[in-house]
């Protein structure tokens, strides 16, 4: 996609109101901006920059369950399996937010079950804590059985 000059005065204004809290692509997509987060991946911002624990943009959008902008960061090519300062992926930061449709997705596109966090706890391990909804459950349990 060309953006045209409009287009960057809207994404340096949105970039320069998001960046008060963060990196501005990390920042949208914690706070669910689609259009924010598909303007900024077109225009080719950093898609591995860090949040406040070095999380990244995909672990944002699983965590709050913004499944549209999870694909938007897939499809534009960011790391799926990217761990954080506490070795959570964001696969296993979708299971501890009980946020399935990230689940789902990140399984769609091959996120590796098997990492582990800095306690040893993969995703397989973390789904199955009390209070882990039934079907992300279910979801990790089929993720599991693919690698068989």
């Amino acid at each position: 996609m060309d953006l045209t000059p409009a287009d960057w005065v809207n994404l340096s204004v949105t970039e320069a109101l998001l960046s008060r809290e963060g990196p501005p692509l990390y920042v949208a997509a914690k706070l669910g901006c689609v259009a924010a987060v598909r303007m900024m991946t077109e225009a080719g911002t950093n898609l591995e920059v860090l949040g406040p624990r070095k999380e990244r943009p995909l672990h944002a959008a699983a965590a709050g369950g913004h499944d549209a902008i999870a694909a938007t960061l897939v499809s534009a090519g960011c790391e799926i399996d990217a761990q954080d300062e506490d070795g959570n992926t964001p696969l296993v930061t979708a299971v501890l937010n009980g946020q399935a449709g990230p689940v789902e997705l990140l399984l769609a596109v091959g996120a590796d079950i098997e990492i582990a966090r800095l306690d040893g706890l993969t995703a397989i391990h973390v789904a199955q804590l009390p209070g882990t909804p039934k079907g992300i459950q279910e979801l990790i349990l089929l993720g599991q059985d693919e690698l068989i």
